[in-house]
């Protein structure tokens, strides 16, 4: 398997699995990646980030043993397949080739699926955030609107 098509269904089944796990946990009593805000003190390494919506990004960490074949076949280029899933057949094809093993690791940033009941809560919580600003915005331009600005 091509790194790239490793990437893209790992973190394709990361995300599906979250998704497919958020009804059952919750017929649980629990939430799985339920919206919230995290503060800065909160946050641990794992931890990239927030969306406005409530969605946290999650850093995904990749640590995978590549291997480069270099096949001097009509295309001259070179693949990178991840260690352990290499395709070794040759369907009938002669060519000389050259292989090299590294390692290398990455994160990917991912923001996963939210669970839709924690995140009304969130919404709604937000809603009555704005509305207490509001009127307490409004006390204070009342309040200044009613203080003289001139001096004694």
């Amino acid at each position: 398997m091509e790194l790239k098509e490793f990437i893209r269904e790992t973190l394709a089944q990361i995300a599906a699995g979250v998704e497919g796990a958020q009804t059952e946990v919750r017929d649980a009593g629990g939430f799985v990646n339920p919206a919230h805000r995290v503060g800065k003190q909160e946050q641990d390494k794992s931890h990239f980030g927030s969306l406005t919506s409530g969605q946290n990004i999650f850093l995904v960490d990749f640590d995978v043993t590549v291997t480069v074949i270099e096949a001097t076949e009509t295309e001259g280029k070179a693949k990178l397949n991840v260690a352990g899933l290499l395709n070794l057949g040759t369907g009938g094809q002669s060519n000389a080739s050259s292989t090299a093993t590294n390692r290398i690791s990455f994160k990917v940033p991912l923001a996963m699926p939210v669970d839709a009941v924690s995140l009304d809560d969130l919404q709604r919580q937000d809603q009555e955030l704005a509305e207490r600003r509001r009127q307490q915005a409004e006390k204070i331009r009342a309040h200044n609107r009613g203080i003289s600005t001139r001096w004694p």
